[in-house]
């Protein structure tokens, strides 16, 4: 498949780097209005002069390509959405998938009615931890889950982008984690209850603390803490999660996977268990299924309409906050 690569900052550049290194795809034109971004990628990948583009709409009418991958900020989303997929281009984008819910719920409807793929990045999910975790989950080895903590605690999100947005932990930080705890537990939840607050030290013009308290089907709950302006312990970036079953716990301790019992009367157990090897790094594992759903005609693991389930996790928090009071997640999908 031959890609055109949209945002060659840091992370666009991970991304070039993650499709290089792939049989299964290349790219073929690359789109950055900023010179100093191009002349790094310039040197790092020994990109063609004729392969640069100051726009996508540029770049679609230059070259031949199966697929659009965007690298953009969340407020550019929507138009690349629209040209890319307008012009019969599948498209993997980064996550968020808009700036804000309704952009989110127009770009998903806009790619469920155009038959094409539409993926988001949500890279996380496809670790060692979290897969590990969710196959041990689904063979039962904790029983039944009732009670699940997640922590996030980082000096995080400096970059210009990142301080002026409101709500900026939860919309491009903690979507991962919330991504995950949907794919860990294999399900998701009916209603949300946050409050959201910045440290007095913080830099963020935006909340960058919360309390976000999810009920899931079933009665399970689940709460993720988190402050982005932590200066102190800092957390390992998939987050401190505890799964609390009726068989003991499962945690999540750096890059150790640790099982614990210690009911009164039973043998202690307390173990890091070995975790699952998987077949490449996360961004390879996103693009190889990415690229496997194309050729298949099939719907990819976090499509769009799988993405806004996430979303809708995300921007039910911040309604909450907002509204001081529990938001149904069937009103936010409505």
């Amino acid at each position: 498949m031959k890609g055109i690569l949209v945002g060659v900052g840091g992370r666009g550049r991970h991304w070039a780097s993650t499709v290089t290194q792939s049989d299964a795809a290349e790219l073929v034109a690359f789109v950055e209005p900023a010179e100093a971004m191009r002349q790094q990628a310039t040197e790092q990948f020994g990109i063609a002069e004729d392969q640069w583009f100051e726009s996508l709409g540029d770049a679609l009418g230059a070259v031949e390509a199966d697929f659009v991958l965007d690298v953009t900020p969340p407020d550019v989303r929507e138009m690349v959405a629209e040209k890319a997929l307008g012009a019969g281009l599948h498209v993997l984008a980064e996550k968020a998938m808009g700036e804000d819910w309704d952009m989110a719920k127009r770009i998903a409807a806009m790619a469920g009615g155009s038959g094409l793929t539409y993926m988001v990045t949500q890279n996380y999910r496809f670790k060692p931890l979290p897969r590990t975790t969710r196959r041990l989950l689904d063979e039962g080895f904790l029983g039944d889950i009732n009670t699940v903590a997640m922590g996030f605690y980082r000096p995080w999100g400096t970059g210009r982008h990142y301080v002026e947005i409101d709500y900026a932990l939860l919309i491009e930080m903690t979507v991962h984690h919330f991504d995950t705890l949907r794919y860990v537990l294999g399900g998701d939840p009916v209603r949300v209850w946050a409050k959201t607050w910045n440290a007095p030290w913080g830099w963020h013009k935006g909340d960058v603390g919360h309390d976000v308290l999810f009920e899931f089907d079933g009665g399970m709950m689940v709460i993720h803490h988190a402050l982005g302006c932590s200066v102190g312990k800092m957390s390992s970036w998939d987050g401190e999660l505890r799964i609390e079953g009726a068989r003991g716990s499962l945690t999540w301790e750096d890059a150790d996977l640790r099982y614990v019992r210690s009911y009164p009367g039973d043998e202690a157990k307390d173990e890091v268990l070995p975790c699952d090897q998987m077949p490449a790094n996360d961004c390879q594992m996103v693009l190889a299924e990415f690229v496997g759903a194309v050729a298949e005609g099939r719907e990819t693991e976090c499509s769009a309409q799988d993405n806004l389930k996430t979303l809708a996790m995300v921007f039910g928090a911040i309604l909450s906050d907002q509204r001081g009071e529990w938001v149904e997640i069937a009103e936010m999908m409505a």
